[in-house]
């Protein structure tokens, strides 16, 4: 009995074998582990592949994207008169216009690291902006990025008043009305100093002529129109910048006006950007404006002020590449009244007066000797009529007090005159009509009511306390007298890009 259970108990504790089963479990959870790893590093690699397939569609996308944005860009730079995109020619290609549809440049499916892009363009109503989109593709992997494209015109001269550094202080101050765009860049300004300070029935940027009298509206081309709130209206596209200083709006100032449904022009501006924002008693909630207030200035360092003592060419200064390639006087200008006559000329430039108040001139007229410039009234006649495309250098100030206009219906800026001076530019007397583009580089002044139609270019405005008013016309940045500074056409291109 005893032995039996001894043989029972060693057949119960014999343990031998359980070794091998528990291998036999070990091996079969490794083998599956190892099966679900290479499973699971499949999977990862077929999703790393996929990833780069899909950076590399974005990076194509990409590359798709500059080479029309590289089209557009040139289709500015290189054209022959006014530029546009909505001309159905984009750099050479005869595509477009479509405000509906998007339509594609000729580089459909051009090839690129393994894959190719496509390249599609769509106007858009009104303005001459484009909607941009690039499809980057690789196998069976597609990107998409689309871009809103506007190009703008940099040049000072495509402003009702553009002002450079300025001084301590406010830069352009009075009870004005501009009509057109306006540019400050405010450099030398202090923090705290306000860049424009305007109170009274002031509008700092008006977007249309409503304020324009007939006479010499009669002499300027008709504003563009555009579709807005489902309404054609005319509008100078105007926009207001200022790098650095406050904009200052008390009283009844503005910059645009509320939108007025039924009439025949726009009201609100296109645009402000303002980096130090808006003082004065009215401020922000005085203007009026397609982006609201809150945007920045938006052209970083790309625009400076164009000065007489810049190097140009193989000269030392722009003013001694103007003497050399002008007509050249000293004494003989420099008191101009609507009854005088004279007449000068070489291969360089001509003036001319014919003693009845009719004033002609072309290329480039120096005045040299420091001499300063008088326009002022003979009696009655208080006029003076001019025809022609020319410029003036001043080496002295210029006085101007007398009217000084084209003849003849939508004349200017077929006819332009251009004035410039290192110096100061006064139009102090009360009642005229002034019409050409102005660069002083020191300060330009419009102390009485007169109505200016045009440009002026100057560090420092003074702008008086009888509301003289402004009217940029749209068509003289394309129609500049020859010579003058800044004039040489300067595009930007901003562009606000979308990952889609």
């Amino acid at each position: 009995m005893k032995q039996k259970m001894f043989l029972q108990n060693r057949l119960l504790a014999n343990e031998r074998g359980s070794m091998l089963i528990i291998s036999y479990f070990v091996i079969v959870i490794l083998i599956g582990l190892g099966a679900a790893l290479s499973v699971l590093a499949v999977n990862e690699g077929k999703v790393s592949e996929r990833q780069r397939r899909a950076t590399v569609a974005f990076n194509i996308a990409e590359a798709g994207l500059e080479q029309g944005l590289y089209d557009l860009r040139k289709d500015f730079v290189d054209a022959v008169g006014t530029p546009s995109w909505a001309d159905g020619d984009i750099n050479g290609m005869a595509v477009g216009p479509d405000t509906v549809n998007y339509y594609a440049l000729p580089h459909n499916a051009t090839a690129i690291n393994g894959g190719s892009f496509t390249v599609f363009l769509k106007n858009v109503a009104g303005r001459d902006d484009v909607w941009i989109r690039s499809v980057g593709t690789i196998d069976d992997i597609e990107h998409t990025i689309d871009a809103y494209v506007r190009m703008i015109d940099i040049s000072p001269w495509n402003n009702a008043i553009f002002a450079g550094s300025g001084a301590s202080g406010t830069m352009v101050n009075g009870n004005v009305d501009i009509r057109g765009s306006v540019h400050i860049l405010g450099s030398s300004l202090n923090p705290g100093d306000f860049a424009v300070d305007l109170g009274g029935t002031a509008e700092l940027v008006g977007n249309n002529y409503s304020t324009m009298p007939a006479a010499l509206q009669a002499l300027v081309p008709a504003l563009p129109t555009i579709s807005y709130n489902g309404e054609t209206v005319e509008t100078l596209s105007a926009e207001l910048r200022v790098k650095r200083g406050t904009v200052g709006l008390s009283g009844s100032s503005t910059v645009g006006e509320a939108d007025i449904a039924g009439n025949a022009y726009k009201e609100t501006v296109d645009g402000v950007f303002v980096t130090d924002g808006w003082g004065g008693n009215q401020g922000a909630i005085s203007v009026h404006s397609d982006n609201g207030t809150a945007s920045a200035y938006d052209l970083g360092d790309a625009v400076d002020f164009p000065s007489l003592s810049d190097p140009y060419a193989t000269y030392a200064t722009y003013q001694d590449y103007l003497k050399a390639n002008a007509l050249v006087l000293t004494s003989e200008l420099t008191n101009i009244k609507p009854n005088s006559s004279f007449s000068y000329a070489d291969a360089n430039g001509s003036i001319s007066m014919d003693g009845a108040g009719n004033l002609s001139v072309s290329g480039i007229v120096y005045v040299d000797e420091g001499n300063d410039i008088l326009m002022t009234k003979h009696t009655s006649n208080n006029v003076i009529t001019y025809s022609g495309t020319g410029s003036l250098l001043v080496t002295g100030d210029v006085n101007i007090q007398t009217s000084l206009v084209t003849s003849g219906a939508a004349s200017f800026p077929n006819n332009i005159i251009g004035i410039m001076t290192p110096n100061n530019i006064n139009i102090d007397a009360a009642g005229l009509d002034v019409m050409g583009v102005f660069y002083a580089e020191n300060t330009m002044a419009v102390s009485k009511q007169t109505d200016l139609v045009g440009t002026i270019v100057s560090n420092y405005f003074d702008m008086g306390t009888n509301v003289p008013a402004i009217f940029q016309v749209p068509e003289t940045v394309n129609n500049m007298p020859p010579g003058m500074i800044g004039s040489n056409a300067r595009w930007y291109m901003i562009v606000a890009w979308i990952k889609s």
